[in-house]
């Protein structure tokens, strides 16, 4: 099947009519960047094994009732990251009220990074992660999010499930931390930026 120009809302409403080749695509196109994704959450790989799967599982058996997307990858994040963390605060007895606005989150390096991070020094690397990594699990997602998948504001908010202001702030807020940090050790801050621009994996 040739999909040279088909947008995301062809490719969708092909996989809801229940073609075949719709779901492989999607499937190919995008369960390796949600495993990535999930990632961020848990090192447990059987959590986000599993939480894949049901994603998956779930969408082939409700797809003539879902909704429409222009946005496919968004779509399923939406979907995986709350399965997987349900997923989380049920196999860890999580019962804490709060623990779908206080979930981890942190960053991982790719082989790409950790290649780009040798080359700015070993020492300088380290700062650069530890001042990421300083900074809260919202905030560190809303950070990727903005920077690394380049989403929208409006975007970010519905992930995040915040409104659109708590958003703009949660980012601003971050950034002028991060900027805070590195700035003690001379790093240049545009540094920072290639850095969350060459994606977390």
């Amino acid at each position: 099947m040739n999909i040279i120009g088909y947008k995301d809302a062809d490719i969708w409403k092909h996989f809801k009519d229940g073609e075949d080749w719709a779901l492989v695509f999607i499937y190919s196109e995008y369960a390796e960047k949600l495993y990535r994704y999930g990632l961020k959450f848990t090192s447990e790989i059987t959590y986000i094994e599993d939480s894949l799967q049901d994603l998956f599982a779930e969408l082939i058996k409700k797809r003539k009732r879902l909704g429409k997307t222009d946005n496919i990858f968004f779509y399923l994040m939406k979907s995986y990251k709350r399965m997987l963390l349900r997923k989380i605060q049920t196999e860890k007895k999580f019962i804490s009220k709060d623990f779908f606005e206080k979930y981890p989150f942190d960053f991982t390096c790719s082989i790409e990074q950790q290649y780009i991070m040798n080359e700015i020094s070993a020492h300088k690397s380290k700062i650069l992660l530890k001042a990421l990594n300083d900074l809260t699990p919202r905030q560190k997602e809303a950070i990727y999010l903005r920077y690394t998948k380049e989403m929208n504001y409006v975007e970010i908010a519905e992930l995040m499930e915040i409104s659109l202001e708590a958003c703009r702030n949660l980012i601003s807020k971050a950034v002028s931390i991060l900027q805070k940090l590195i700035s003690k050790d001379n790093i240049d801050s545009l540094m920072l930026f290639i850095l969350l621009h060459k994606k977390f994996q």
